[in-house]
Formats: structure tokens, sequence, C-alpha cells
């Protein structure tokens, strides 16, 4: 995922219900020919009793109800978070307006998720069509896969299944080889990223029209490419792509269109 952030695990509460039983009334009374013995108050739970009838046991007092705080489960993947960078925090709740207890939320939602998508995308393989987190507080993890075979294993990990048309390694092979044409053409796209949510490869440029002519003769699918203008100018930093490991990635702003 491009942006991580993670959830609180809270504990939760069991409510275990004791049965309470009641021994039966003595039948020896009946037995002895003598008028059955009446039912027992509602207000005062007692039984009334002719003269030389065997006295009932009394019941139990009703036991209490249990809460039993019951842990989450804690398996090998699970990360354990003791404590938060306080300048990061920081950061969210300065750039996303976000309170402190928002900001805390979102980045162990980031460390929760980011086990279950590492897993899925091991799963699902070349399926695999991204993934992304979704809420103020990152609560949602999305997953996308090109088969409908996998929405059951996606849900049952804890995240939202979509089903896109490419998975991420074919929108990456689009990338590369515009990557490698687009440069040699002035003003055909200045930036050029992968946008998980809408399964495109973006194309920035300050010529739209040009762009889309170069893009076509690539060869690429076009089903896979959008092209939106921006005077975008980006200037690289050597030591933030090696960070990084890509050119640029996020969402942008604008009507997508070919």
């Amino acid at each position: 995922m491009s942006r991580n952030h993670v959830v609180s695990v809270g504990g939760v509460l069991v409510v275990t219900a004791l049965t309470l039983t009641a021994l039966p009334a003595v039948v020896a009374h009946r037995a002895a020919g003598a008028a059955p013995l009446p039912a027992p108050s509602p207000a005062l739970g007692t039984v009334s009793r002719p003269a030389g009838a065997v006295p009932a046991p009394t019941p139990p007092a009703p036991a209490p109800t249990v809460l039993t705080p019951v842990a989450p489960p804690q398996t090998a993947s699970t990360p354990i978070v003791a404590s938060l960078p306080p300048d990061l925090v920081a950061a969210l709740q300065r750039d996303l307006g976000l309170t402190r207890s928002q900001a805390e939320t979102r980045l162990r939602n980031e460390i929760r998720l980011s086990a279950v998508e590492r897993r899925l995308r091991d799963e699902l393989g070349g399926r695999f069509g991204g993934s992304w987190l979704v809420g103020l507080t990152a609560h949602t993890l999305m997953v996308a896969t090109t088969s409908s075979a996998d929405i059951p294993r996606i849900v049952s990990a804890g995240a939202r299944p979509q089903v896109v048309r490419a998975s991420l390694a074919t929108l990456r092979a689009v990338k590369r080889k515009l990557d490698q044409i687009l440069p040699a053409h002035p003003f055909t796209g200045s930036v050029r990223y992968i946008d998980v949510r809408t399964n495109k490869v973006v194309v920035l440029t300050k010529n739209t029209s040009a762009t889309r002519d170069v893009v076509r003769s690539t060869g690429v699918d076009l089903r896979l490419v959008v092209v939106l203008f921006s005077t975008e100018s980006p200037r690289r930093d050597a030591s933030a792509l090696r960070r990084r490991g890509h050119d640029h990635q996020g969402p942008v702003a604008g009507r997508a269109r070919w």
C-alpha cells in the first residue's frame, strides 16, 4: 500500500448466562390423595401448603450474570505496538486535521491492516490488483482482485474485496512501457503513476491530445490508461526515489478523461 495507517484492538465482553434450576415440587402429598398444591405466587415466590404436607426444598438463589473480559487472540503475525512515534502522530494531526486520538487510531489501523495486506498479497499472487485504506482513521482495508472467487478469502481475512479488470502486475507492465516511450516526446506526460483505486495508469500532461496519440501508438490496453491535464512539473529527488522505489503515487483530484 502506498500509505498505511493502524487500529486499536479493544477488549470484548462475553456474557455467560447461567442456567437456573429449580427442584420439582414434592409429589408425596398427591400420592396420598390430597388436593394439588397451589402454584407459587408471582409476587412472593412462596408456596401455600396444607397441614401435614411435606415442605418442598427451597430452590437455590439465582446466580448473577458474569461478565468475563476476553482478550483478542494474538498470532505470530499480529503486530504489537507498545508506543507510537510522537512526531508521526503530530504530523498526521497537522496534515490531516485529526485529533490526537484519531491520529493514533489511524496509525494502529495501518500497522494491523498492513499484516493482513501482506498475507492477502501473497495468497492472491498474480490476481492481486492492489490495496488501499479507507476512512479518516483508515479503518477499512480494500483489496482488489481479478477473480470473484477470491471474495470469500478476502472477506474472511478482514478486508473488503473489489473485483478489477487488471492485476497490479499488469498495471506495472503498462507503466513500464509508458515510462520507456513517453520521455522521448516533449510535453507528453511528465508524471505517470498507478492508481489502484481506479485500476488505471494515470498520465499527467500539459498536452493531452499529443499524449493520447503517443499512448495509442504504444499498443498498450487503452482501457488501463487515463490521461489528465496538469501543469505539474515535478523535480526528482534521487534519495526519495531510492527510498520509495517509484516515481509518483497517490490520488489526484480531477475528472478522469481519455
